[in-house]
């Protein structure tokens, strides 16, 4: 593939909000570090606030190499950049089938943190 192709590629992923896939875009054309960490930054907050998740946010995590603490400051700053956008609809309450309870997000993050030693790896 061309660079241009590439560019269009990895640009396409990112308009239409796949950025698990722009991130493996990104890594393969070697994006610059922060630019990358950047699309790992949403591709964790996507699969974690967006779908909840919680297997696939940690097999993200292992894969990009963050901690725990990290995600957790990953997912804070992503709920907070949501608020801004006044983007809050998956911030709401919604079934988790684990608990059998009805989760806000916080509620969510808070209980999957707790948990995430436990997580299948």
């Amino acid at each position: 593939m061309s660079e241009n192709s590439n560019h269009t590629a990895l640009k396409a992923e990112i308009e239409q909000g796949r950025f698990v896939r722009a991130a493996l875009l990104a890594a393969q054309h070697g994006l610059p570090e922060d630019e990358l960490q950047e699309l790992r930054c949403k591709a964790i907050g996507q699969i974690s606030v967006v779908y909840r998740n919680p297997h696939g946010a940690k097999a993200l995590a292992r894969k990009y190499g963050f901690t725990r603490e990290a995600v957790k400051e990953v997912l804070e700053a992503f709920v907070d950049e949501m608020k801004k956008e006044d983007d809050t609809k998956p911030l709401e309450p919604c079934y988790d089938c684990s608990t059998g309870r009805y989760l806000s997000f916080e509620e969510w993050m808070d209980h999957y943190l707790k948990t995430w030693n436990k997580l299948p790896e």
